[in-house]
This record gives C-alpha cells, sequence and structure tokens, in this order.
C-alpha cells in the first residue's frame, strides 16, 4: 500500500457555485477470472482547490454540415509518464465488458467497453471540441443526404491482429443499424436507429442512413467495433464479456466482484486527435466502491488515483480535487404508454407539481446542483431557455389535478432505480416519494440490481413486434410489464437533441415510453433529424423540446455535476461528458 497522502483543506464550494453558473450561460458475483485471448462543444469547465476555473467555450455545430471532414488538429508526440499503473474506481463494477452487449453503455462504469478497448468512428475532440477521427479513419463526406462515405486508415489492427478494413467497418455498422438489435439501444444514428455499411473499397466503406441524416459523423460516436472473425466465432458469454477492438487499450482479465485488468495495446496507431495518441500509462485498473466517501479514501490513502463521484460532502478527503458537468440529466422516464395512471397526462402533471425540486438541491446538494426542466443540458441544440425552464412547486394544483384525472391510489406507482447511479441518489428519491404521499399518490420506491434495472429500462417500445403499434401488444420482454417511472442520466455526447429524440421519444427504441400520444409528434421526430444544421434544424427540435416539457413524459431533476477525486500527481482533466480516455492521462512525477 502507498503512504498516506496529506489532505489538503480549502474553501472550495464557492468555485463550483461558479461553475454551475458558467454551465447555465454557456449484486457482484462470485469471483471468475476471464482470460483475453490473442463539432464543436463546450468546453469542460474544471477546478482544483489550487486553481480558478477557466472559461467555458461557445458551441459551434457546424462540424456536423455536409461539408465536415476530419478536424485537423496537431500531431501529438510521445507523452511521457512518471509512472507506469493507473487505478481507476467507479461506483459500480461493469454489467458487461463486450462491447456490443446491452450492458455496455455510455456510463463511467461501461469506461473498458466504451472508452478503452474500442475507439469508435468518430469522435468529439477533447482539445479542439471538433468532430474528430481516431485511430481507424482518415476522413469523411457526404456523397448523398441519406450517405457518408469514410476513408480508412491502413495499418490498423484489432487486439487480436485482425485487420481493420472496410469489411470491419461494416459488420459493426450494420449491428448497430439493425432495428432488431438497434445497436442495444443506442439510438443515435436514424429514424428506427436503421443504417447499414456498403463496402466500397478495402478501406473505404459508405454509412447508409434510412433517412436523410446531415449530422451522422457527430453522432458516430456511438459506433463502436469488433473484430469480426473473433466475434463470428465467440460464445455468447464472450461476446458479452470481451471487447477485441482497436482501442488504446487491451483488456487482460475481468476477475469478477474484484477489478478488471488492461495493458495498453502496443499495435495502437495514433492519429491527429487529442484523443486518439498513444497510451503513455502501460497498465490500468478498473475497482469500483459503492460509497462515495469510500472511493474519496482510497484516492488519500494512495490506493487508486482517480474517482469518480467521490461527492461535493468529501471534496476536501482527496489531494486534488476536479469539478465537470458529465453531459448528463438525471431523470425519471414515465411509462405513458402501460401504466393506467400515468398514461393520463394530468396525473402525469400532478406528480411533477408536487416535487419541491428546489428545496431537495438546498437540503440533499448543499445548492450546488440546480433545477432542470428537459431531458438534455443546456448546450444541446433543441434546447432553450423557455423549454428547460424547471417545472413549478404546487401541491394544491397536483392535488387538484389527482381528483380531475380520476387517480385511482391502487394502482402503484413505483420509482424504480439502482444505487450509486448518482450523489445522494437514493435519498433523492427517498425525497421525491415522501412529497407524492403528501398529495395522496400511492408512491414506493424500488432499488433494482443493476442487471435488472438495465432490462427495466430496455423494456419499451422498440421491444414489441410491431413498435408503431405498440400499445396494442403490452410491455415486452424482457419484463413484461410497466416499468412504472425508471431512473437515468440522459447523456448527450453529440449535443444535439436528435439522440434523446430518438433513444427517449421515438415508437422504435426499447429504451422509450412514447409513442404516438401527440398526434404529428413521431412525423416532426423524422423531419427534424433529417434537416440540415442551421436555424431550421434548430427551430424544429426546440419544438419537439417543448412538447416534451409541455407533456411532462419525462421529470428532469439536474444537469448532473461531477465532482472527481485525483492522486497529486495525476494529469488530467475531465472531458464534458462521461468518456474517459487514459491515453490522455499521465503522471508528472
Amino acid at each position: 500500500m502507498r503512504s498516506l497522502i496529506t489532505v489538503k483543506s480549502t474553501h472550495w464550494f464557492p468555485g463550483l457555485l461558479v461553475l454551475i453558473t458558467l454551465l447555465m450561460i454557456s449484486c457482484q458475483t462470485s469471483p471468475t477470472a476471464i482470460p483475453i485471448q490473442s463539432e464543436t462543444v463546450p468546453a469542460v469547465a474544471t477546478a482544483s482547490k489550487a486553481a480558478a476555473i477557466p472559461s467555458v467555450s461557445t458551441p459551434n455545430l457546424a462540424a456536423g454540415s455536409a461539408a465536415a471532414t476530419a478536424a485537423p488538429t496537431p500531431t501529438l508526440g510521445a507523452v511521457e509518464s512518471a509512472r507506469d499503473t493507473v487505478i481507476l474506481v467507479t461506483s459500480s463494477e461493469p454489467d458487461q465488458l463486450g462491447a456490443w452487449s446491452a450492458g455496455c453503455s455510455g456510463n463511467v462504469h461501461s469506461l473498458v467497453c466504451e472508452d478503452l478497448a474500442s475507439d469508435p468512428l468518430t469522435w468529439i475532440d477533447s482539445a479542439t471540441f471538433e468532430v474528430a477521427p481516431l485511430t481507424g479513419v482518415e476522413r469523411w463526406e457526404m456523397v448523398e443526404p441519406n450517405r457518408w462515405r469514410f476513408f480508412l486508415r491502413d495499418g490498423v489492427k484489432f487486439h487480436n491482429g485482425e485487420p481493420w478494413n472496410a469489411a470491419a467497418a461494416k459488420m459493426g455498422i450494420d449491428f448497430h443499424g439493425d432495428r432488431e438489435s438497434a445497436g442495444n439501444g443506442t439510438g443515435s444514428y436514424g429514424f428506427h436507429g436503421v443504417i447499414s455499411g456498403q463496402v466500397v473499397g478495402d478501406l473505404t466503406v459508405d454509412v447508409v442512413c434510412g433517412v436523410n441524416c446531415p449530422i451522422f459523423p457527430r453522432t458516430a460516436m456511438f459506433l463502436k467495433f469488433q473484430a469480426p472473425e473473433w466475434y463470428s466465432n465467440a460464445s455468447d458469454d464472450q461476446r458479452d464479456n470481451l471487447t477485441i477492438g482497436t482501442g488504446p487499450y487491451r483488456m487482460v482479465e475481468w476477475r469478477r466482484g474484484v477489478e478488471v485488468e488492461l495493458e495498453r495495446y502496443e499495435d495502437y496507431l495514433p492519429n491527429t486527435a487529442f484523443d486518439a495518441q498513444g497510451p503513455s500509462i502501460d497498465r490500468v485498473f478498473q475497482v469500483w466502491l459503492n460509497e462515495e466517501l469510500a472511493r474519496a479514501a482510497m484516492i488519500a490513502a494512495g490506493e487508486a488515483d482517480l474517482a469518480f463521484d467521490i461527492g461535493f460532502d468529501n471534496i476536501d478527503q482527496v489531494p486534488k480535487a476536479l469539478t465537470g458537468t458529465n453531459n448528463e440529466v438525471y431523470i425519471l422516464v414515465a411509462d405513458n404508454i402501460w401504466h393506467p395512471e400515468l398514461r393520463k397526462r394530468k396525473v402525469r402533471e400532478a406528480l411533477v407539481l408536487a416535487i419541491d425540486c428546489e428545496t431537495i438541491m438546498e437540503t440533499l446538494f448543499n445548492g450546488l446542483q440546480e433545477c432542470w426542466g428537459n431531458i438534455s443540458q443546456f448546450g444541446t441544440v433543441g434546447i432553450n431557455e423557455l423549454n428547460s425552464a424547471p417545472y413549478d412547486y404546487d401541491p394544491v394544483r397536483a392535488r387538484e389535478l389527482l381528483a380531475e384525472a380520476g387517480y385511482d391510489p391502487a394502482n402503484e406507482i413505483r420509482i424504480h432505480s439502482r444505487r450509486g447511479r448518482v450523489f445522494r441518489d437514493v435519498e433523492l428519491w427517498e425525497s421525491v416519494i415522501r412529497m407524492w404521499n403528501e398529495v395522496g399518490v400511492n408512491g414506493k420506491l424500488q432499488i433494482l440490481e443493476p442487471g435488472l434495472a438495465r432490462d427495466t429500462r430496455r423494456s419499451g417500445c422498440g421491444g414489441t413486434e410491431d413498435p408503431d403499434r405498440c400499445e396494442e401488444f403490452g410491455p415486452p420482454p424482457p419484463t413484461g410489464a410497466s416499468s412504472h417511472y425508471y431512473e437515468t442520466a440522459t447523456s448527450n455526447e453529440s449535443l444535439d437533441l436528435q439522440r434523446q429524440l430518438l433513444l427517449r421519444n421515438s415508437c422504435g427504441n426499447v429504451n422509450s415510453r412514447v409513442c404516438n400520444q401527440i398526434p404529428g409528434f413521431q412525423e416532426g421526430l423524422q423531419d427534424a433529424i433529417a434537416t440540415e444544421q442551421g436555424p431550421d434544424r434548430t427551430a424544429k427540435l426546440e419544438s419537439l423540446a417543448q412538447t416534451i416539457r409541455d407533456e411532462f413524459w419525462f421529470i428532469p431533476m439536474f444537469q448532473v455535476v461531477t465532482v472527481y477525486g485525483l492522486a497529486e500527481d495525476l494529469e488530467w482533466t475531465p472531458r464534458y461528458d462521461p468518456r474517459t480516455r487514459v491515453n490522455t492521462m499521465r503522471f508528472t512525477r
């Protein structure tokens, strides 16, 4: 064990208040070893306890236009690191580690399959905040309104030595674009997630969208790839729990209930983007602890180097603290389709008006989080001040609405959540339940283990035999029951409302509980995502976002601000989203 690091104490909370103001304006299994066979976005505002908070840059979304190609960024030379091992501590163990598995999500605990072992087709660069290529791509161009051509790099290999080429790219594109799998719920590419790949040459592949897809390169950071021959011959267990990708780190072993180990991929071919630089740290370990204080204590004791989400109360327990948004809004998703009470708009409105959000923020979060009124953060195309304004607190009107709606308290309304998603999440939902109870709602909180929580989220419209008629079929597998409300954090890395429209507001995604509630909404969604970047697209998306707010399909709580605890000698800056690239880290001593 490394020696105890001296804890520094400073007055840091006022800096976090400035940060938030700036942003607003701009059930473990038994131990089993799994060996491995051979556009512009806002910069995240961060602060250490000894430094001022830098300013937030202005979005420039032109990079998603038809003329977009690989963003020119300086080629990075080798970066030296004073230490060769980094230990990352997350709030929970990964659900699964296969890049194409249902358990590989945009959440922090999925960083191995999302960000370390995988290099997606495109990326929002951490240094330039432009749409940029990682290891596998040279450039791209729009061929037709629904077709984008990608020119791939020669010499790139998967971790097992298989070549990266157009055929391998097509396999990944087809997987993510298949309506049945919907890329396991990513829902970012076209209406119903339908895209396909076409091989043009050995190193040239076209992405063909089911509808016009003018901002496709901005959304392609969700396309991950696996070695085709390995994947075709792998067992279901291997597919779910291994990633054989092209990323800067190669999986070594998942010691279930203990840790995940990775090693630097020696044949990683760096590219010009900041996030595509060659790694300087040889070994990476992901470990996990549920409690924020415990994660902070690991940093203080020198037992870990980076802890995600240590909470506002534990800033003085670590040698260095950074903060940043992680591009998420923490929300409840209502079952607007199958729950007998939540189908009623007036009941949904009453549930929102019964929540005293401001008091919750002051009591649980020391006033350091701010109430929010929509499903994507400020800076997303489609989100404006009007359609993101926090909801009112009016318990008197809530009771009136329940009476007008003919609310039946025999129909329990549950919040399905899992522990440790954000700081004080259980206390948050307990507070909401108490407020519902006070206005006469039969509300309960049910904490689910991660796998069941994932299944609950993924049992929406897109899982039915015919998503366009999902109301007629009833809740589909894997749960076959109403999800009531489920909690989630709505990441939107592409900073365009398209992702959340498709993921949670369309008839064709397994995460959606919205389908044909409002005449013309689905047609408007299709029209908006097929519109090129510019004022028309912005206006259409803003109108859809206003409908989302007015219909109370979701209960947004706040834009998530995360506090990171770091070892004194670790050099790293959080991104504007929850993605983590260890190849951008180094130790200074």
